[in-house]
């Protein structure tokens, strides 16, 4: 049974169990009893994640083992994150609790490499960026593949797309208001694309498909999005009932 520590954003978690009911309904689930078993924790309370590798903010790590030592007891023999920032600790925390986790931004790495795609651009937290995790896992899993950030004023827009998505703001009307996390992201794709020349995008933060996608089939780049990666794992290893 898969444990996920969650709550970071709350939409993000929601939105990966729905990622996962509808990828296994597809397949052709048509009882409850055909999904599996999972518990997901809202970890509301735990410090962020991002700011504490910025050095503005507590450690998260101890809040995580706690929830994880509690997935653990429940039945867990697998544990994920709902963010990608968290990952920075994801050896400390998976020595602490004992138990095995998935580690997401392996899966986006290979996922890219399997895409056969040459130049990376990256939308991911400001404590992520600094702290430079993602191209270590890209060094290892697809290592001919060039990775690029977005400019500053642009990354400042990624950070303002993440904090509004968990915001109402969310929830207007992205032709009337600029800053809406849609048009934040899609300033910053198009960036990518025209300045930095890049043919895939990652959005390595998993608050971004709360309210931005890409539809890959009227897309001119390839677009990478993690927490779709990672329902597609859970999804793949879930026992089947059907």
């Amino acid at each position: 049974m898969i444990g996920i520590i969650g709550g970071n954003g709350v939409a993000a978690t929601n939105k990966l169990n729905s990622l996962i009911e509808e990828r296994l309904t597809k397949k052709g689930a048509f009882r409850d009893a055909h999904h599996p078993e999972m518990i997901i924790w809202q970890a509301t309370q735990a410090p962020s994640r991002s700011m504490y590798l910025e050095g503005r903010g507590p450690s998260w790590i101890e809040d995580y083992v706690k929830v994880g030592n509690k997935l653990k007891l429940c039945g867990c023999d697998e544990l994920c994150m709902c963010c990608n920032t968290a990952h920075y600790a994801i050896d400390e925390l998976s020595e602490k609790i004992g138990i095995k986790f998935i580690n997401l931004l392996d899966l986006v790495a290979m996922r890219c490499r399997d895409l056969e795609v040459k130049r990376v651009g990256m939308m991911c937290s400001d404590g992520l960026r600094k702290v430079g995790l993602y191209e270590k896992r890209f060094i290892t899993y697809a290592p001919e593949i060039e990775f690029v950030y977005p400019d500053e004023d642009y990354q400042k827009l990624v950070t303002k797309g993440i904090c509004n998505a968990k915001d109402k703001i969310r929830f207007s009307n992205p032709e009337v208001e600029d800053l809406h996390p849609y048009n934040c992201f899609a300033k910053v794709c198009d960036h990518l694309l025209y300045d930095k020349g890049v043919d895939c995008i990652v959005a390595g933060c998993t608050d971004i498909c709360n309210v931005y996608s890409q539809v890959q089939d009227n897309c001119k780049y390839k677009y990478v999005d993690s927490l779709c990666v990672l329902a597609d794992y859970i999804v793949s290893v879930a026992p089947r009932y059907f």
